[in-house]
């Protein structure tokens, strides 16, 4: 039988060792012998619950269809979406926290990221009702908690050091979000939130470096990446925008 290593299942279905481990004590992912990695009945399992959950069916959603052998129902993000936003109104810093967490261990960080985070975030920032700020004050604190959180533990884990750097944004939120969603790809994320358009200093323990562009990029830090480019670091461009400003 043939077997894989944790790393190369990790690869190749961009899922966290913690998102399996997760998986794998809730019954979604059947039993074996982890001597010789992971063998290919589990890995059809994690592929089905990653696409399972890719479309917001909570773990405990898959396992009742599981074990009951009938199709999985589940009402997806939006139910989850909901959730998030009742805690922000009315749930305790604790318990914001702690359900910010769990959904990290049950989900990617991608499809948290871009099927959750970010589309709370856009509707905060477009609510004008009355609690607004405060809602969105919460979840900009629970956000940066939660990428420092995931930092310190990639940290201890050894993961990929890489810098993400904000060239521009547009809200406060959103580099953080990025973070958080690196840090589910196996990257320990240093971040630099304040934009100053003047390069800033990379250690050298960092292997990759993010410039982020939330709204655009000027000539002078282009020219800054296309040189660290030209001098072999390893540097990229990712955002919405990463287009001139003028």
């Amino acid at each position: 039988m043939k077997y894989h290593s944790t790393d190369y299942v990790c690869i190749i279905t961009d899922i966290h060792p913690a998102n399996l481990r997760r998986w794998y004590r809730y019954g979604l992912i059947s039993a074996g012998e982890f001597s010789e990695g992971w063998n290919e009945t589990q890995l059809e399992d994690i592929r089905t619950v990653k696409t399972q959950t890719a479309r917001g069916a909570t773990l405990l959603e898959i396992r009742k269809s599981h074990q009951s052998g009938f199709p999985l129902h589940s009402y997806g993000w939006s139910a989850l979406k909901g959730e998030l936003l009742w805690q922000l109104e009315f749930g305790t810093d604790r318990a914001l926290s702690r359900y910010v967490r769990t959904i990290m261990r049950d989900y990617s960080s991608n499809d948290v990221v871009n099927s959750l985070l970010r589309p709370v975030n856009r509707w905060l920032q477009e609510d004008t009702r009355d609690g607004a700020i405060r809602r969105l004050r919460r979840f900009h604190q629970c956000v940066v908690q939660r990428a420092g959180s995931l930092t310190r533990s990639s940290r201890r884990s050894g993961d990929i050091p890489l810098f993400l750097e904000a060239i521009s944004v547009k809200d406060d939120n959103e580099i953080w979000l990025e973070a958080i969603r690196l840090a589910g790809q196996g990257f320990s994320v240093d971040v630099s939130s304040t934009v100053t358009n003047t390069p800033v200093t990379i250690s050298s323990r960092h292997e990759h470096h993010v410039m982020w562009c939330g709204a655009g990029i000027s000539a002078g830090m282009q020219k800054h990446f296309s040189d660290s480019i030209a001098d072999g670091k390893s540097v990229m461009l990712c955002g919405p925008d990463c287009n001139l400003t003028h």
